[in-house]
């Protein structure tokens, strides 16, 4: 039978990028004998309006995996705080692990580093705790503190595949997943890299020969789009620079 993640599944085969605003829908619903869809996001978000301006596609193929004619309704919701919820990490286990990470190569902060990657990783149950302790105005030791205490780990390695080998570690230890969460400045450039996290979980990295383990420990990759705030990022921002 076809369901509404399969469908979500479906539109991230058919338009990867798109599917990365469909990772912040706040639900999704279609009664049953009804050809219309419903899906709600949070109100005023620029990922509400990439997934707006797709309504017609997304009625495309929406009909092809339901094979009949099916209405989508784009609807919103307002939302409460300044992070939009990621809806595939939201209702993931609460024991995986999320890990918050820039390239510095091409990235648009001018003031990180030339190259390499920096990374935060943290337990799921943890960040909901960082979310709500972080502000601003924290010094660099101050969230040093608040990371050691969250048992959470920011490093800065040479490229992708070291950062993925420093973290599956952790969702292997708690027998979890981890969930990967970027910036997205170049729907081209992050396109590319949503691709090498691909390739990278198909064949796996010099530190996990062989791809078994890597495809059972390593998510998809989530993108934070310009003018979202994500407190992940933000701590990565001010240690890394």
């Amino acid at each position: 039978m076809a369901t509404i993640g399969g469908f979500l599944g479906y539109v991230n085969y058919r338009e990867p990028f798109l599917g990365k605003s469909l990772d912040y829908l706040i639900g999704a619903e279609r009664k049953k004998n009804d050809n219309r869809l419903q899906i709600t996001m949070p109100e005023g978000a620029v990922v509400s309006r990439n997934v707006s301006a797709a309504q017609d596609r997304l009625e495309i193929y929406a009909s092809a995996f339901f094979a009949q004619e099916i209405t989508v309704e784009i609807l919103s919701q307002p939302v409460f705080g300044p992070e939009l919820r990621l809806f595939p990490i939201d209702n993931s286990k609460l024991w995986n692990q999320i890990a918050f990470f820039i390239p510095f190569s091409g990235s648009a902060c001018s003031d990180l580093p030339g190259a390499g990657v920096g990374a935060l990783v943290i337990g799921k149950k943890e960040y909901r705790i960082l979310q709500k302790r972080f502000t601003p105005k924290l010094s660099v030791s101050e969230i040093e503190v608040l990371l050691l205490e969250l048992k959470a780990e920011f490093f800065l390695v040479p490229d992708l595949t070291d950062m993925i080998d420093r973290v599956l570690p952790r969702a292997q230890k708690r027998l979890g997943i981890v969930h990967l969460v970027t910036l997205c400045q170049n729907e081209r450039e992050f396109l590319a890299l949503d691709y090498a996290c691909a390739r990278i979980k198909e064949n796996g990295t010099p530190g996990h020969e062989g791809p078994l383990q890597v495809r059972s420990l390593l998510g998809r990759l989530h993108a934070v789009f310009p003018g979202q705030f994500c407190v992940g990022l933000s701590v990565v921002h001010r240690l890394s620079s």
